[in-house]
């Protein structure tokens, strides 16, 4: 059985353009964060909640099997192109940051673009299941970026009491991993956590 928590609040910049969604009985869990000073990106963040999902529940049959990387990668080209073609105003005035976990048979399939971030909690551990894609304070990989996209993909194999954290980088700036290590780590229920 999966149980999670979710929660979000406005930053320093006034407007909250992250998205965020949890569909446990599919085992789908995804957040966006629309790309600060980008016209249409909160549109964005949203989309990629709703329709990300279940692009990639359609294209991977089996988290173990080969090509779920080709897969993911198929999906995520086609949910760029329709979020380029659609902007309200145009190409290169959108974009969204995002981490997508699927969870399936004792697997979880990590899917990543930008600076959104998966943790995976362990035995008092802590480790991060994605790499950010940003060089000198840019992101170089994101929904909605012009070209070819190519997402973060990894398969992780479960134990029973893992907890995993999804992310922006609205948490990751404010809270430190020791600190983060601590919370998750923690006795007792997980709703708490999210208000962490």
């Amino acid at each position: 059985m999966i149980t999670y928590a979710a929660g979000t609040r406005t930053g320093l910049r006034g407007e909250n353009q992250d998205r965020l969604a949890a569909d446990p009985g599919n085992g789908t869990f995804v957040v966006a964060d629309g790309i600060g000073g980008l016209a249409d990106a909160a549109v964005t963040a949203r989309t990629v909640v709703e329709q990300f999902p279940r692009r990639v529940r359609e294209r991977v049959a089996a988290l173990a099997a080969p090509g779920v990387d080709r897969a993911v990668t198929v999906a995520t080209a086609q949910l760029n192109e329709q979020i380029r073609d659609t902007a309200r105003n145009g190409p290169g005035t959108t974009g969204a940051a995002t981490a997508l976990l699927l969870v399936r048979a004792g697997h979880a399939l990590a899917v990543h673009l930008g600076d959104s971030r998966i943790y995976l909690a362990r035995a008092g551990g802590l480790a991060l299941l994605t790499q950010d894609h940003v060089r000198e304070g840019r992101l170089t990989r994101f929904v909605g970026m012009p070209g070819e996209v190519l997402p973060g993909v990894s398969v992780h194999e479960l134990s029973g009491g893992d907890r995993l954290l999804l992310c922006t980088d609205g948490l990751t700036r404010g809270v430190g991993e020791e600190e983060l290590r601590t919370v998750l780590n923690g006795a007792g229920e997980i709703e708490g956590r999210a208000s962490c």
